[in-house]
């Protein structure tokens, strides 16, 4: 059976037949009456009675699979037919990719008759077709043979065996890279001091945090390269000439593919407009790479980035990445599928999903600290929260804001916050209260990690909006208010309504609600990633627009910030009656009431960090020096407001 093969039903139920499914198996050609906008045309094509499992093949006119919608739909139909599992062809009518799903839920009885409300259902899916890779499908759902049992099926479909395989392969690599120790008994390998050589240091902390940031981004650029534009040939973000194991060349073991191309690609490329960067980097392929911005590939100090006058990089013979490392690398990533977007509680693809990012860190991390793994781990608090927990506290946070604002009933945001149903049972009044409650709604996460809960947030918000705004309109309202200069105001208008609203929504929710701090600055640059890719997957990739129709991605540095939590704010430590004078003249404080004096600056600050949110190049610089000349001004007062008795750094 050939995988990457356009979809033939007769090839599929030969599968099914003759390798996978039990010898009960038999085909059928039933067609279910059920349409859609999105979904076209269902039919039953067979069953296993053994299992009490029917199989469908859904033909949707979706070139990209809006995977939350069709899962939905996939679940209506089971409830409608009262099976509580199925095996799911889910064809596309404009694209050769399809997908085959597990999909299962529980169905709510009354007597002895199925009711068609339904709960926790969940959508799991194997990637086929042209552009799929084949190893995990062969390995996990073909090979093993045919099926004993449900929960044998069930395990085929396991995204958490997929993940441990795909981290395992990376850890080794990373291992390798760095120097250390990995494994026990047979499997141990030691592999001295790495690979890996930097400039002037031999600090092991700074090689895996260079090591870690460094497997972050080129995970980061392989989902850019699973996003296409619209046209025919859908053209991907970042082409596969420059980036893929084939297009590292045999140079004798020494190190310059990261200099000739990935060095060029973060720092010169994918941080530079289009028309600034230099005249190489204008032409194809690297002219179709848009300007991503978001500080996303900003060199950092260790970094150890700088180029010699005539261009080439002067530590071209002291920073050493060998070739055949990041070719193994490379070929790891062509072993697995890559999808762009986020798995849901109830939709699940086996493939490398952007959360990935988040368990590489948080198992990397506990590696960077020069002790054991364990004590590093407890040293910074770094643990993987599993998405059914994150879920949960997302929506009892979620569910006790709405209902502290809006005084609705909680029974209604059990149905808003549910994927399963999709109405969301709410007069126009309660929307209208629940989006103003969501205008002003703020979530910090102390200790984000890799951003799992503001994510979980943004899913979840993005979700409420869908049902009660889904066309967007009331909430582009609310974004556009908040943006007081008439003419930004107007011209961002403009560009978002080329932008689906998908995008629109999320946007505003970033802009606006979600914030993260974590001890750890590879975290915050994670979390960053993961925010970016949101965005992306929703972009409209417009190859006859500028920079491909790509609008530069927002700047997060004042949502996710490197600090650590459990210290205090410095406090103003004057006695109720003790008068301080200042420039301004004498005043009367009481304990934090001193930042009263600074209302203007921090005013200005906060139009300042607005502004900045959506700037760049020349903009961006000059925001940031205005922004640091009112932090020093507010320092100058400070120093009188406290006296210097009472000054604290």
């Amino acid at each position: 059976m050939n995988f990457q093969d356009t979809y033939k039903r007769a090839a599929y139920l030969d599968f099914f037949r003759d390798t996978l499914l039990p010898e009960d198996f038999y085909i059928t050609n039933e067609p279910i009456d059920f349409q859609t906008d999105i979904t076209k045309k269902v039919v039953k094509i067979g069953e296993v009675p053994s299992l009490d499992l029917p199989v469908f093949e859904i033909k949707h006119k979706s070139e990209n699979d809006p995977r939350v919608t069709l899962s939905k739909e996939a679940f209506r139909i089971l409830a409608n037919y009262g099976k509580q599992q199925a095996l799911i062809l889910f064809i596309s009518t404009k694209a050769a990719n399809f997908r085959l799903s597990l999909v299962t839920l529980d169905l709510k009885l009354e007597g002895k008759k199925p009711k068609t409300a339904f709960s926790n259902p969940r959508r799991y899916s194997f990637f086929l077709g042209p552009e799929a890779k084949l190893h995990t499908i062969q390995e996990y759902l073909s090979k093993p043979g045919r099926v004993k049992d449900f929960e044998d099926l069930k395990s085929r479909f396991s995204i958490e065996v997929v993940n441990k395989e795909f981290y395992d392969s990376i850890a080794t690599l990373f291992t390798f890279l760095t120097g250390g120790k990995r494994g026990t008994g047979k499997k141990a390998i030691d592999t001295g001091k790495g690979l890996l050589e930097l400039p002037q240091t031999t600090d092991d902390t700074i090689k895996k945090n260079f090591a870690v940031r460094l497997i972050g981004r080129l995970i980061f650029c392989w989902f850019l390269k699973k996003k296409k534009s619209k046209s025919k040939d859908g053209i991907a973000l970042l082409p596969e000439q420059l980036l893929s194991a084939e297009a590292i060349k045999p140079n004798k073991g020494i190190g310059v593919f990261y200099h000739s191309v990935l060095e060029p690609l973060f720092f010169e490329v994918l941080n530079t407009p289009i028309d600034e960067r230099n005249n190489e980097f204008k032409k194809e392929p690297w002219s179709i790479i848009p300007f991503l911005n978001g500080g996303l590939f900003a060199p950092h100090e260790d970094d150890f980035y700088k180029l010699t006058f005539n261009g080439i990089s002067e530590h071209l013979n002291t920073l050493i990445i060998p070739d055949d490392w990041l070719k193994e690398l490379f070929k790891v990533f062509e072993t697995y599928n890559f999808t762009i977007d986020e798995n849901t509680s109830i939709d699940v693809e086996l493939s490398i999903e952007p959360e990935m990012l988040g368990r590489i860190f948080e198992n990397l991390l506990a590696e960077i600290n020069p002790e054991t793994g364990e004590t590093a781990r407890k040293a910074t608090g770094s643990y993987y929260t599993p998405r059914p927990i994150v879920e949960y506290m997302v929506d009892e946070s979620i569910k006790q804001y709405l209902a502290t604002k809006t005084g609705i009933a909680d029974d209604k945001f059990v149905t808003l916050l549910s994927y399963s149903d999709e109405d969301a049972y709410l007069t126009e009044i309660e929307k209208d209260n629940i989006l103003n409650a969501l205008d002003t709604i703020k979530i910090i996460d102390p200790a984000c990690g890799s951003g799992a809960f503001p994510m979980g947030i943004l899913q979840k918000i993005l979700l409420i909006l869908q049902k009660i705004d889904p066309d967007s309109k009331k909430w582009l309202k609310r974004i556009l208010a908040k943006i007081d200069n008439t003419l930004a105001r107007k011209e961002f208008e403009k560009e978002l309504k080329s932008e689906t609203i998908n995008y629109i929504h999320k946007l505003g929710i970033i802009q606006n609600s979600i914030f993260g701090v974590d001890i750890q600055p590879i975290a915050v640059e994670i979390s960053k990633l993961r925010f970016f890719l949101s965005l992306i997957v929703d972009e409209n990739v417009n190859d006859k627009e500028k920079n491909r129709g790509v609008k530069p991605l927002p700047n997060l540095e004042f949502k996710f910030v490197c600090a650590n939590t459990l210290i205090d704010l410095p406090k103003a430590e004057v006695a109720e009656s003790k008068k301080s004078q200042s420039k301004y003249g004498p005043k009367e404080y009481k304990g934090q009431n001193l930042m009263l004096e600074a209302t203007d600056e921090i005013s200005e600050l906060k139009k300042l960090r607005d502004e900045y949110l959506n700037s760049y190049g020349k903009e961006k610089i000059l925001i940031e020096e205005k922004f640091r000349k009112v932090q020093s001004k507010m320092f100058d007062h400070s120093l009188n407001w406290q006296g210097k008795e009472t000054q604290k750094i």
